[in-house]
């Protein structure tokens, strides 16, 4: 039996999902689509996942859709629905689940990768990344919530530069455009990913959920909409142990200890 193309790992609180088609540079082809959508599904409710990691194996992260699938395709807008569907479906749990969703980048990030890497809630790249949409270069648009992401980070016209002229970034150049949250050593990528997710491990990981959807909402909020937003999620972080926790430790001047609970 073949490997599976995603793998899932747990460990104190983290959850590392691991893309692992290294022959193909993690194309995602319809089987890996509809791995990744299975493991999320398996991750919604676990309270014991604190952090989510996605990370790829081998000499790249994403390298896009897996074109060989397409090229031997009688039907290719079929298979771009059987891979779009479940990526889709996964993309949409990720976003909505409380946890943060860490992406651990490195190699060739391209087409849906971009678009993963986009969407993640921080994301961390090797030195040696390079970024580039794609799309275009083979005669079709973005998937992968790519479009979505794009436009809020950069703005109508810098979006639309990197989309049809397919431009690649090194890893600085997506850092000082605000894409990504930091860059690292190649050699040091897992390490300090996984230093950040036990940092974020033991956190306040309620408080970390209410974040993360009050900025992922804020864009297609009124200021109305967000201010009222932001009370209820204050109320419902005020209502935790861990507020508790965090008001009594600034008070007596030591570090915090949570229970996320």
């Amino acid at each position: 039996m073949s490997p599976a193309p995603v793998r899932l790992d747990i460990t104190r609180g983290i959850a590392n999902l691991t893309f692992d088609r290294p022959e193909a540079l993690n194309a995602i082809n319809v089987e890996m689509a509809q791995t990744l959508l299975a493991l999320c599904e398996q991750l919604q409710g676990r309270e014991e996942v604190r952090v989510i990691v996605l990370s790829g194996a081998g000499r790249a992260f994403m390298a896009g859709g897996d074109l060989a699938a397409f090229d031997a395709s009688d039907a290719p807008a079929e298979l771009a629905s059987a891979i779009i569907e479940p990526l889709h479906a996964a993309l949409r749990l990720l976003a909505h689940m409380p946890q943060v969703v860490i992406g651990s980048v490195h190699g060739p990030v391209s087409g849906a990768g971009m678009s993963l890497a986009l969407g993640c809630d921080l994301t961390i790249a090797a030195s040696n990344t390079r970024f580039c949409l794609a799309y275009s270069a083979i005669a079709t648009s973005p998937d992968g919530g790519g479009s979505w992401h794009l436009l809020r980070q950069l703005g109508r016209q810098r979006a639309l530069q990197l989309a049809l002229c397919n431009n690649v970034l090194s890893a600085n150049e997506a850092l000082a455009l605000g894409l990504i949250a930091s860059v690292v050593s190649a050699g040091s990528l897992h390490e300090d990913t996984q230093c950040l997710a036990r940092k974020l491990a033991c956190g306040p990981t309620f408080a970390y959920g209410q974040i993360k959807q009050l900025l992922r909402q804020a864009a297609d909020h009124t200021l109305e909409q967000q201010l009222e937003a932001e009370h209820q999620a204050f109320r419902a972080c005020a209502g935790t142990a861990d507020f508790r926790e965090g008001v009594a430790a600034f008070f007596a001047k030591r570090k915090a200890i949570y229970s996320h609970s």
